[in-house]
């Protein structure tokens, strides 16, 4: 009888109302050139047909697809659903609307065997603006570039299971900047990290809706939340940090409630005041990469 490997990653996907455009994704899911993954599909209690469709898709495929559906709102509440039903060493997050080269899963799947001691591995990816703009975003384990340069978003890693469940899985109670805030908790667990090198696998296409779009005016409570989260898991010693990401925050959003978080900060902020302030007129007057610049001092 021949012996079926058994596979070494799941690919978890959380779908919300994306019955027009997660088709796309999934092709790119039937096209891998790995010989064994498995793959869980979370519906996010779907309006709009979804389950159907990914249901649909899953008929007549391998038992190495299972669709599951998560009632609480929310792309982590969904994502630690399609954790929680993971039984193999690794996991990969994917999101719903961006797709992966052919190779993308094989080419983790090598990176696996040939680094048996990993316990994350990451890459860069390519993101599309609505605009045509293309650009690449690099994957980092560093905590200062995943808190300013999201480097450890979700389509720029997979890690072992054992390493996501020990770090506390997903956190339903953030609206935004959940995989940053898992990220830090990730990092601070100094896993043992390999990066692929080569040209980007994963295509990230940005959208109105996208949760990429997150950092408006009316979401600073929101994301507030989320640094309170993230500046608990670095600690104390951080809080500068903190404090120049929220700095960041305010400028961006050009209306009161960004002036009142200006004044916020800079009354809590002894250290680092007028480094603070020159971050803010720096981001108000249309620069960027304020953290990039002022790195060396904080």
């Amino acid at each position: 009888m021949k012996n079926t490997p058994q596979p070494l990653i799941t690919v978890v996907i959380p779908v919300y109302n994306r019955a027009g455009v997660v088709g796309r994704t999934l092709e790119a899911i039937s096209r891998q050139t790995a010989a064994c993954f498995r793959v869980i599909l979370v519906d996010n209690n779907s309006t709009d047909g979804t389950a159907d469709v990914l249901r649909r898709w899953a008929e007549g495929r391998s038992a190495d697809v299972t669709v599951l559906c998560c009632k609480r709102p929310g792309a982590a509440a969904a994502r630690q659903c399609g954790l929680d039903a993971v039984d193999t060493p690794w996991t990969l997050f994917f999101d719903s609307d961006d797709t992966m080269a052919p190779e993308h899963i094989e080419q983790i799947v090598n990176t696996i065997t040939s680094h048996p001691d990993a316990e994350m591995i990451g890459r860069d990816v390519r993101f599309h603006h609505p605009d045509g703009r293309c650009c690449i975003k690099p994957f980092a384990a560093s905590q200062y570039s995943s808190l300013f340069d999201g480097t450890t978003g979700t389509q720029r890693y997979c890690a072992r299971t054992e390493l996501f469940r020990r770090a506390g899985g997903w956190n339903p109670g953030i609206g935004v900047w959940d995989d940053i805030e898992l990220g830090a908790r990730l990092l601070s667990l100094n896993p043992a990290v390999v990066k692929i090198k080569g040209e980007p696998t994963v295509d990230i296409y940005l959208g109105s809706d996208s949760i990429s779009n997150g950092e408006t005016a009316g979401n600073i409570d929101v994301l507030d939340r989320a640094l309170n989260a993230i500046g608990t898991t670095l600690g104390p010693q951080y809080d500068t940090w903190i404090a120049l990401k929220r700095i960041i925050i305010a400028a961006n959003s050009r209306n009161e409630a960004g002036k009142a978080l200006y004044h916020k900060v800079i009354s809590h902020s002894r250290r680092h005041r007028m480094l603070l302030r020159a971050a803010y007129i720096y981001t108000r007057a249309g620069g960027r990469g304020a953290a990039k610049l002022l790195r060396p001092f904080i």
